[in-house]
Protein backbone atom coordinates (compact mmCIF):
# COMPACT_ATOMS: atom_id res chain seq x y z
CA UNK A 1 0.00 0.00 0.00
CA UNK A 2 1.30 3.66 -0.70
CA UNK A 3 0.24 7.15 -0.72
CA UNK A 4 -0.10 9.16 -3.71
CA UNK A 5 0.33 13.14 -4.10
CA UNK A 6 -3.40 13.60 -4.06
CA UNK A 7 -3.42 11.40 -0.87
CA UNK A 8 -5.01 8.50 -2.23
CA UNK A 9 -4.03 5.32 -0.80
CA UNK A 10 -2.64 2.95 -4.13
CA UNK A 11 -2.13 -0.68 -3.88
CA UNK A 12 -1.09 -2.21 -7.28
CA UNK A 13 -3.15 -3.94 -10.07
CA UNK A 14 -1.04 -7.60 -11.03
CA UNK A 15 -0.24 -7.25 -14.60
CA UNK A 16 -0.52 -3.65 -15.08
CA UNK A 17 3.23 -3.14 -15.25
CA UNK A 18 3.25 -0.92 -12.15
CA UNK A 19 0.84 1.38 -13.60
CA UNK A 20 -2.57 0.80 -12.36
CA UNK A 21 -3.91 0.60 -9.05
CA UNK A 22 -6.84 0.34 -6.91
CA UNK A 23 -7.18 3.60 -4.58
CA UNK A 24 -9.23 4.41 -1.92
CA UNK A 25 -10.52 8.30 -1.39
CA UNK A 26 -10.41 9.44 2.23
CA UNK A 27 -14.44 8.95 2.32
CA UNK A 28 -13.66 5.34 1.63
CA UNK A 29 -15.04 5.79 -1.72
CA UNK A 30 -13.05 2.87 -4.73
CA UNK A 31 -11.16 4.56 -7.94
CA UNK A 32 -9.53 3.09 -10.65
CA UNK A 33 -6.28 4.85 -11.24
CA UNK A 34 -3.81 4.31 -14.25
CA UNK A 35 -0.44 6.18 -14.95
CA UNK A 36 0.50 7.26 -18.60
CA UNK A 37 -3.04 6.89 -19.86
CA UNK A 38 -3.69 7.89 -23.01
CA UNK A 39 -5.18 11.57 -23.51
CA UNK A 40 -8.01 10.30 -25.44
CA UNK A 41 -9.14 8.46 -22.66
CA UNK A 42 -11.58 11.29 -21.32
CA UNK A 43 -12.83 11.68 -24.72
CA UNK A 44 -13.76 8.02 -24.90
CA UNK A 45 -15.30 8.62 -21.62
CA UNK A 46 -17.51 11.18 -22.54
CA UNK A 47 -19.14 8.77 -25.87
CA UNK A 48 -19.84 6.11 -22.96
CA UNK A 49 -16.93 3.52 -24.34
CA UNK A 50 -14.52 3.61 -21.52
CA UNK A 51 -15.30 4.09 -17.77
CA UNK A 52 -16.54 7.36 -16.53
CA UNK A 53 -13.87 9.87 -16.02
CA UNK A 54 -13.45 10.98 -12.18
CA UNK A 55 -10.25 13.17 -12.81
CA UNK A 56 -7.03 13.47 -14.63
CA UNK A 57 -3.59 15.00 -14.16
CA UNK A 58 -0.35 15.53 -15.41
CA UNK A 59 2.45 14.31 -12.76
CA UNK A 60 6.33 15.72 -13.40
CA UNK A 61 7.93 12.36 -14.59
CA UNK A 62 5.11 9.72 -14.62
CA UNK A 63 2.61 11.66 -17.48
CA UNK A 64 -0.74 12.00 -17.72
CA UNK A 65 -2.80 10.15 -14.87
CA UNK A 66 -6.28 9.14 -14.72
CA UNK A 67 -8.86 8.42 -12.25
CA UNK A 68 -12.50 6.17 -13.03
CA UNK A 69 -15.13 4.95 -11.39
CA UNK A 70 -14.24 1.85 -10.10
CA UNK A 71 -16.59 -0.89 -11.04
CA UNK A 72 -17.72 -3.83 -9.71
CA UNK A 73 -18.38 -6.56 -12.26
CA UNK A 74 -16.02 -8.60 -14.62
CA UNK A 75 -13.81 -9.27 -17.57
CA UNK A 76 -16.08 -10.61 -20.58
CA UNK A 77 -15.17 -14.29 -21.33
CA UNK A 78 -15.11 -15.63 -25.16
CA UNK A 79 -18.22 -16.34 -25.02
CA UNK A 80 -19.36 -12.80 -24.13
CA UNK A 81 -17.74 -11.27 -27.50
CA UNK A 82 -20.65 -11.88 -29.46
CA UNK A 83 -23.13 -10.02 -27.10
CA UNK A 84 -24.66 -7.31 -29.20
CA UNK A 85 -23.39 -4.51 -26.54
CA UNK A 86 -19.73 -5.29 -28.05
CA UNK A 87 -20.85 -4.68 -31.09
CA UNK A 88 -22.87 -1.35 -30.56
CA UNK A 89 -19.60 -0.05 -29.11
CA UNK A 90 -17.92 -0.93 -32.00
CA UNK A 91 -20.62 0.87 -33.77
CA UNK A 92 -20.32 4.01 -31.73
CA UNK A 93 -16.52 4.37 -31.83
CA UNK A 94 -16.15 3.81 -35.51
CA UNK A 95 -18.39 6.51 -36.59
CA UNK A 96 -17.68 9.04 -34.15
CA UNK A 97 -16.46 11.94 -35.84
CA UNK A 98 -16.19 13.52 -32.54
CA UNK A 99 -13.96 11.02 -31.42
CA UNK A 100 -12.16 11.26 -34.65
CA UNK A 101 -11.74 15.22 -34.58
CA UNK A 102 -10.59 14.68 -30.81
CA UNK A 103 -7.76 11.99 -31.74
CA UNK A 104 -6.40 14.69 -34.89
CA UNK A 105 -5.90 17.17 -32.05
CA UNK A 106 -4.36 15.18 -30.16
CA UNK A 107 -1.52 14.45 -32.95
CA UNK A 108 -2.73 10.62 -33.60
CA UNK A 109 -1.59 10.16 -37.33
CA UNK A 110 -3.41 7.77 -39.80
CA UNK A 111 -1.89 4.33 -40.61
CA UNK A 112 -2.30 2.87 -43.46
CA UNK A 113 -1.95 -1.05 -44.50
CA UNK A 114 1.46 -0.92 -45.19
CA UNK A 115 2.39 1.45 -42.11
CA UNK A 116 0.48 -1.58 -40.19
CA UNK A 117 2.83 -3.89 -41.40
CA UNK A 118 6.00 -1.94 -41.45
CA UNK A 119 5.20 -1.16 -37.92
CA UNK A 120 5.10 -4.63 -37.29
CA UNK A 121 7.81 -5.08 -38.04
CA UNK A 122 10.08 -2.36 -36.50
CA UNK A 123 8.16 -3.02 -33.50
CA UNK A 124 8.22 -7.25 -32.78
CA UNK A 125 10.80 -8.73 -30.72
CA UNK A 126 13.89 -10.24 -32.44
CA UNK A 127 12.13 -13.98 -32.02
CA UNK A 128 9.83 -12.54 -33.97
CA UNK A 129 11.81 -10.74 -36.31
CA UNK A 130 13.56 -14.10 -36.91
CA UNK A 131 10.73 -16.25 -37.67
CA UNK A 132 10.52 -17.01 -41.20
CA UNK A 133 7.24 -17.79 -41.31
CA UNK A 134 5.81 -14.85 -40.00
CA UNK A 135 7.93 -12.95 -41.94
CA UNK A 136 6.78 -14.43 -44.89
CA UNK A 137 3.26 -13.76 -44.07
CA UNK A 138 4.67 -9.93 -43.57
CA UNK A 139 5.55 -10.42 -47.11
CA UNK A 140 2.45 -11.61 -48.84
CA UNK A 141 0.42 -8.70 -46.72
CA UNK A 142 2.68 -6.19 -48.21
CA UNK A 143 2.51 -8.00 -52.04
CA UNK A 144 -1.45 -7.88 -51.40
CA UNK A 145 -2.44 -4.41 -50.02
CA UNK A 146 -5.92 -3.67 -49.49
CA UNK A 147 -7.81 -0.52 -50.55
CA UNK A 148 -7.60 2.06 -48.54
CA UNK A 149 -8.68 5.51 -48.21
CA UNK A 150 -7.49 7.49 -45.36
CA UNK A 151 -10.78 10.02 -45.66
CA UNK A 152 -13.01 7.02 -44.30
CA UNK A 153 -10.22 6.04 -41.87
CA UNK A 154 -11.78 5.63 -38.29
CA UNK A 155 -10.59 5.58 -34.41
CA UNK A 156 -9.36 2.33 -33.66
CA UNK A 157 -8.64 0.16 -30.81
CA UNK A 158 -6.18 -2.13 -32.00
CA UNK A 159 -6.46 -5.06 -29.52
CA UNK A 160 -9.56 -6.35 -28.81
CA UNK A 161 -8.99 -8.97 -26.59
CA UNK A 162 -11.79 -10.38 -24.64
CA UNK A 163 -9.46 -9.37 -20.87
CA UNK A 164 -9.91 -5.67 -22.47
CA UNK A 165 -13.94 -5.94 -22.07
CA UNK A 166 -15.33 -4.95 -18.70
CA UNK A 167 -18.72 -5.69 -17.77
CA UNK A 168 -20.44 -4.07 -14.35
CA UNK A 169 -22.49 -6.08 -12.61
CA UNK A 170 -25.62 -3.40 -13.63
CA UNK A 171 -24.83 -5.16 -17.17
CA UNK A 172 -22.87 -2.07 -18.58
CA UNK A 173 -20.19 -3.00 -20.82
CA UNK A 174 -17.16 -0.98 -21.38
CA UNK A 175 -13.99 -1.30 -23.72
CA UNK A 176 -10.37 -0.47 -21.46
CA UNK A 177 -6.90 -0.43 -22.46
CA UNK A 178 -5.97 2.29 -25.43
CA UNK A 179 -2.54 2.25 -25.90
CA UNK A 180 -2.93 0.13 -29.37
CA UNK A 181 -4.95 3.23 -30.73
CA UNK A 182 -4.61 4.50 -33.72
CA UNK A 183 -6.35 6.30 -37.27
CA UNK A 184 -6.71 3.67 -39.80
CA UNK A 185 -9.39 0.98 -41.29
CA UNK A 186 -11.97 -0.02 -38.95
CA UNK A 187 -11.20 -3.44 -40.40
CA UNK A 188 -8.44 -4.09 -38.44
CA UNK A 189 -11.06 -4.23 -35.10
CA UNK A 190 -14.04 -6.17 -37.24
CA UNK A 191 -11.46 -8.71 -38.65
CA UNK A 192 -9.95 -9.18 -35.24
CA UNK A 193 -13.28 -9.63 -33.19
CA UNK A 194 -14.06 -12.01 -36.34
CA UNK A 195 -11.50 -14.43 -36.45
CA UNK A 196 -10.90 -14.78 -33.08
CA UNK A 197 -14.49 -15.03 -31.14
CA UNK A 198 -16.87 -14.97 -33.85
CA UNK A 199 -18.14 -18.66 -35.45
CA UNK A 200 -17.30 -18.63 -39.22
CA UNK A 201 -21.08 -19.55 -40.06
CA UNK A 202 -22.42 -16.00 -38.32
CA UNK A 203 -20.05 -13.66 -40.03
CA UNK A 204 -22.62 -12.60 -42.61
CA UNK A 205 -25.12 -11.57 -40.04
CA UNK A 206 -22.62 -9.79 -37.84
CA UNK A 207 -21.24 -8.14 -40.63
CA UNK A 208 -24.71 -7.12 -41.96
CA UNK A 209 -25.76 -5.67 -38.02
CA UNK A 210 -22.24 -3.86 -37.74
CA UNK A 211 -23.13 -1.76 -41.26
CA UNK A 212 -20.91 -4.16 -43.81
CA UNK A 213 -22.00 -5.50 -46.88
CA UNK A 214 -21.33 -9.28 -47.30
CA UNK A 215 -19.63 -10.21 -50.15
CA UNK A 216 -15.68 -10.89 -51.45
CA UNK A 217 -14.59 -7.48 -51.42
CA UNK A 218 -15.26 -7.43 -47.50
CA UNK A 219 -14.38 -10.82 -47.26
CA UNK A 220 -10.83 -10.27 -48.96
CA UNK A 221 -10.51 -7.39 -46.19
CA UNK A 222 -11.31 -9.54 -43.14
CA UNK A 223 -8.75 -11.91 -44.18
CA UNK A 224 -5.77 -9.46 -44.93
CA UNK A 225 -6.51 -7.78 -41.33
CA UNK A 226 -7.37 -10.75 -39.80
CA UNK A 227 -4.02 -11.95 -40.20
CA UNK A 228 -2.45 -8.45 -39.09
CA UNK A 229 -4.69 -9.39 -35.93
CA UNK A 230 -3.18 -12.76 -35.36
CA UNK A 231 0.26 -10.79 -36.00
CA UNK A 232 -0.32 -8.55 -33.09
CA UNK A 233 -1.87 -10.92 -30.88
CA UNK A 234 1.12 -12.77 -31.02
CA UNK A 235 3.54 -10.21 -30.00
CA UNK A 236 1.50 -8.93 -27.31
CA UNK A 237 2.29 -12.72 -25.89
CA UNK A 238 6.09 -12.59 -26.55
CA UNK A 239 5.79 -9.60 -24.37
CA UNK A 240 3.88 -11.22 -22.00
CA UNK A 241 6.61 -13.97 -21.85
CA UNK A 242 3.54 -16.51 -22.77
CA UNK A 243 5.44 -18.71 -25.25
CA UNK A 244 2.71 -21.01 -25.13
CA UNK A 245 0.13 -18.69 -26.28
CA UNK A 246 2.24 -17.45 -28.60
CA UNK A 247 2.97 -20.70 -30.73
CA UNK A 248 -1.17 -21.40 -30.68
CA UNK A 249 -1.62 -18.16 -32.17
CA UNK A 250 1.10 -18.87 -34.66
CA UNK A 251 -1.12 -22.39 -35.43
CA UNK A 252 -4.23 -20.41 -35.25
CA UNK A 253 -3.08 -17.83 -37.94
CA UNK A 254 -1.70 -21.21 -39.89
CA UNK A 255 -5.29 -23.10 -39.82
CA UNK A 256 -6.63 -19.48 -40.59
CA UNK A 257 -4.43 -18.50 -43.84
CA UNK A 258 -5.37 -22.54 -45.13
CA UNK A 259 -8.78 -22.17 -44.47
CA UNK A 260 -9.44 -18.93 -46.04
CA UNK A 261 -7.85 -19.30 -48.69
CA UNK A 262 -9.71 -22.31 -49.58
CA UNK A 263 -12.86 -20.32 -49.28
CA UNK A 264 -11.46 -17.49 -51.16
Amino acid sequence: MQFDSNGLRLQSIAGNSGKAFKGLRSDGTPVFVKYEMPPIVPALAREQITPPVLATNREVGVGQRVEQEWLDGRTLSRADMGKKQVRQILVRMHFSKRLLNQALQLNYTYHGPKDLVLKWQEDAPNRLRQNSYLQSVCKDLLDHLPTYHQEVATFVHGDLHHKNWVETSSGLVYLTDWETACLTDRMLDVAYLLTHYIPRSAWAEWLKEYGYKYNATVLSKVFWYGQLGYLNQITKHIESYDLEAANKEIYALRLFRQQFNKDL
